[in-house]
């Protein structure tokens, strides 16, 4: 099994200009949203995989903001993560969709 590390560096690879969250947000990252979003078959939209992201990035980045902090589906509220701040949430939701930094969308 690769490390969370690995794919991830492995990914920045091959997303291009993405958002890049901050050291703090990438631990943030490994530490609730590795489990779901770089796991098949759960459920959860996959990190660089546009295909999984492409209606919920139309529905705006406020929404997806929306569904982080209440909880969708199998979301649970906040992901899990009591230390993310608004901030956080949004650069980790571009980050995953793909989005670059500070589109608002």
């Amino acid at each position: 099994m690769l490390k969370p590390w690995f794919a991830l560096c492995a990914l920045f690879l091959t997303l291009g200009a993405i958002a890049e969250p901050s050291p703090r947000q990438m631990a943030l990252f490994n530490n609730n949203c590795v489990q779901c979003h770089l796991r098949p078959g759960v459920g959860a939209p996959l990190v660089g995989k546009a295909q999984d992201w492409q209606t919920r990035k139309a529905q705006g980045e406020d929404a997806l903001l929306r569904h982080v902090v209440e909880g969708l589906k199998g979301m649970p509220p906040l992901g899990y993560c009591s230390a993310c701040s608004e901030a956080d949430f949004r650069a980790l939701i571009r980050f995953m969709a793909g989005m670059p930094a500070g589109t608002g969308q």
